[in-house]
């Protein structure tokens, strides 16, 4: 959202950003000078819906992009209480639809989804005219910046291949697989390798037990300025099961830094087996194991995954593209 907002200005499109009062979305705003209107997000979000209607009526507004769950029900439930204001849905799990009578809603003129995987999935229940994939894109700049070395910050040896991942420890990112992977690794050469993770989660506990035997990997936990660090890893592991579309590969891929990751909702879309990176199918870590050695030596893959973010997943791209869905539903209904 923040990224889509600050594209946007640059085609002289400004955003007002309605969000939970206090929340990171609102001191965006307040920062970058964005209007804003703060939401009381109860748990009925009706008081929330109240507002949104009261400010799109007096302000004449003729669209809404919602890019979460609870604020795609905010505008249904306004549009409920009398907002004219056509409504974009940004998808970005590749979770199925739950929610059909929100998606169904007859103000919704378009779903946008980060992959063609979720689109996929999208489709199946609703007309696909109004379901359309446009890829999240992210600030290609972000990372021309001072970098802080990883192995410096934990001592961890020069020498060592540095193999990490930086997202939530969720279910659905299966951590497991990933000690797993890591302990294959070490069975045949643990003076080689260090592992880290970088985040916390709701199985933050549950991992770090799972890995207590291996003495090589670092849980760095919540981390907040990744784009000084993630040119420090040889290599980027990711063993998710589900996946919308996988950011946080784009990043690496951006610092070229090498990827094994496996065949997850979007990530083939991005990580194309023998061309950006190396893939399998979820929960293998025999074979992500052996992809792993393999791919430290592909560098012809790195320049290759670079190029393909300069090219297509852009922050610039993907406020372009969608730029292009608002002037449809503008001009047609």
């Amino acid at each position: 959202m923040a990224n889509l907002c600050l594209e946007l200005r640059k085609k002289n499109v400004e955003s007002i950003i309605a969000a939970r009062r206090h929340s990171e979305s609102i001191m965006f705003a307040k920062k970058n000078g964005f209007e804003y209107l703060e939401l009381d997000i109860g748990a009925m979000k009706i008081k929330a819906a109240h507002q949104v209607k009261s400010y799109i009526s007096k302000n004449n507004i003729k669209l809404i992009h919602t890019h979460t769950a609870n604020a795609h029900t905010i505008a249904v439930l306004a549009g409920y209480l009398g907002s004219k204001a056509n409504i974009v849905v940004s998808k970005r799990t590749d979770f199925p639809v739950k929610s059909l009578y929100k998606f169904n809603y007859p103000k919704v003129k378009k779903i946008l989804c980060v992959s063609n995987k979720i689109k996929e999935i999208v489709e199946k229940d609703f007309k696909k005219n109004i379901v359309h994939t446009v890829y999240s894109g992210i600030d290609t700049k972000r990372f021309d910046t001072i970098q802080t070395d990883l192995k410096d910050l934990y001592d961890i040896p020069k020498d060592k291949i540095l193999i990490g991942n930086c997202s939530a420890i969720a279910p659905h990112k299966d951590y497991y697989t990933f000690v797993d992977t890591a302990k294959i690794l070490n069975k045949k050469s643990a003076q080689k390798y260090h592992f880290i993770i970088m985040g916390d989660g709701p199985l933050e506990a549950e991992i770090k037990n799972y890995a207590k035997e291996l003495p090589n990997i670092t849980f760095t936990g919540f981390m907040s300025n990744i784009h000084e660090l993630l040119k420090s890893f040889d290599l980027f592991l990711m063993t998710s099961q589900e996946e919308g579309l996988g950011t946080s590969l784009l990043d690496s891929m951006i610092c070229k830094v090498p990827i094994v990751a496996t065949r997850a909702g979007g990530i083939p879309e991005i990580v194309i087996h023998e061309k950006t990176g190396l893939t399998t199918d979820v929960g293998n870590s025999d074979e992500l194991a052996k992809l792993v050695e393999e791919r430290i030596s592909r560098l012809d893959l790195t320049q290759n995954a670079y190029q393909m973010v300069i090219d297509n997943f852009s922050r610039e791209v993907t406020a372009a593209k969608t730029l292009k869905h608002y002037n449809d539903v503008l001009s047609s209904h």
